[in-house]
């Protein structure tokens, strides 16, 4: 499988959205990703056979990079997407020679498999968000490791 990486925009909102909504169960709206995209938000995409099959979506917050989302498309999991565009992410700071100096995002406590991979890409765990998503239908409320990648 022949895949690419690019940067994306606006025009890649329907195809943003429609990925969101299969991976997440607490999805953004299509306005809550246009508002994000237009405030400021970088957007990495995966194309394979000219389709975005995952993205990253992330925030420079003054010297940190905050790992908004990651998503791959399910015929496309397991197959290394995430940590290569987590490696790009990574590779395009440091050619830069930007100012940030870490990246960081959140990852559900029960979510074994993502805190692997990115324990894998030199993520460290460093604290956690008390019951940080919505209540699930039996009204629990699941906590977030906090886990940064120091660059």
């Amino acid at each position: 499988m022949s895949i690419s990486l690019r940067q994306g925009g606006l025009a890649d909102l329907e195809a943003v959205y429609q990925l969101n909504r299969e991976n997440f169960s607490e999805y953004w709206s299509r306005e809550s990703l246009f508002s994000a995209l237009e405030s400021g938000y970088d957007l990495l995409l995966c194309e394979a056979e000219c389709q975005v099959v995952g993205y990253l979506l992330s925030l420079t917050v003054l010297d940190e990079i905050q790992i908004m989302q990651i998503a791959v498309f399910s015929d496309y999991r397991r197959q290394g997407i995430a940590s290569r565009m987590t490696a790009a992410l990574a590779e395009s700071l440091t050619a830069a020679d930007h100012h940030v100096c870490a990246m960081t995002l959140e990852v559900r406590q029960s979510n074994h498999a993502a805190r692997k991979l990115y324990a894998g890409l030199d993520f460290e765990e460093v604290g956690y968000r008390k019951k940080y998503y919505a209540p699930d239908i039996n009204g629990n409320r699941e906590d977030a490791i906090l886990m940064t990648r120091y660059l």
